[in-house]
């Protein structure tokens, strides 16, 4: 097996390990990332993260409609963060960073706006405890289809005909 064959391989199995540890692969659907933005009514001075989120797609979308805010991406798989930094040079926004690595060792404190796409187990098993722990005091966290069962956090649900739910909570 030849290095650009190991490197490939080392690459799918970190992908298919990131896969399996949060979230299956399937993406915000487009016909709601207009509705996403617009519920979380993101400021010129906030500070948006989406966390793992396969192809950085709402972060691309926030960050073209909000040119004066700050957005960050961070991703687990090697393979996604290699096509969402392609796909972010290709859009051309500036006001986007990607970060490659683990989003539950980065300090939440610092971001006004959370987005997850992530499975209920883990979001009330794993990262309900770090938010509780970090978030500010004027922050929003965004889910994407899935409720994080909790009795902590303000919850507002977002549901129109045809559409998935987003979930928004605060504190």
């Amino acid at each position: 097996m030849d290095y650009l064959h190991l490197i490939l391989f080392i690459i799918f199995i970190i992908s298919v390990f990131s896969f399996l540890s949060i979230a299956p692969w399937v993406p915000t659907r487009n016909k709601d990332l207009e509705r996403i933005n617009e519920l979380i009514k993101l400021k010129p001075w906030e500070k948006f993260l989406e966390i793992w989120c396969w192809t950085a797609l709402v972060s691309i979308y926030i960050a073209k409609n909000n040119p004066n805010s700050d957005i960050t991406w961070i991703e687990l798989s090697p393979l996604f963060y290699i096509i969402s930094k392609v796909k972010t040079k290709l859009s051309n926004q500036k006001n986007i960073k990607i970060i490659l690595g683990n989003a539950l060792k980065v300090d939440y404190s610092k971001y006004d706006v959370l987005y997850i796409f992530w499975m209920p187990d883990v979001l009330k098993n794993i990262l309900f405890k770090k938010l509780k722990k970090e978030l500010k005091t004027s922050w929003r966290l965004v889910s994407y289809c899935f409720k994080m069962e909790n009795d902590y956090f303000n919850e507002q649900k977002n549901k129109p005909e045809g559409k998935n739910s987003v979930y928004i909570y605060s504190k």
